[in-house]
């Protein structure tokens, strides 16, 4: 599947990946994806495409790579750019699992 138009909950799922960590389906919400809190072990929501405080640090410690990405998706004939302003986060992600397994990923769940 092309990372691209990769959409809740999967882009969650690939993010938690790229960051090593094991995400899991979670029933509890339509786009969500639950991983383990580093130190209770419970499973929590896991939503960066949406949750500005999840994904904030990946954007602070990656952005030079996602703004390689960027730079390449926003060329002058991006077709994107007003999907882009209504969600900066989910393009940001998508960047972010670009820099990590490239274009395409699996599509899993």
């Amino acid at each position: 599947m092309k990372v691209k138009s990769l959409q809740a909950p999967l882009l969650n799922y690939w993010v938690a990946k790229s960051l090593g960590l094991n995400p899991v389906a979670d029933q509890r919400g339509e786009h969500t994806i639950s991983v383990a809190n580093s130190t209770t072990g419970e499973l929590e929501s896991y939503q960066p495409t949406i949750d500005w405080s999840q994904a904030g640090p990946i954007l602070a410690a990656e952005w030079y790579e996602l703004e390689t990405v960027m730079i390449e998706w926003l060329g002058p004939h991006w077709p994107h750019v007003s999907n882009f302003i209504e969600d900066p986060l989910v393009w940001f992600m998508r960047a972010f699992v670009t820099t990590r397994f490239g274009d395409e990923v699996e599509e899993l769940i």
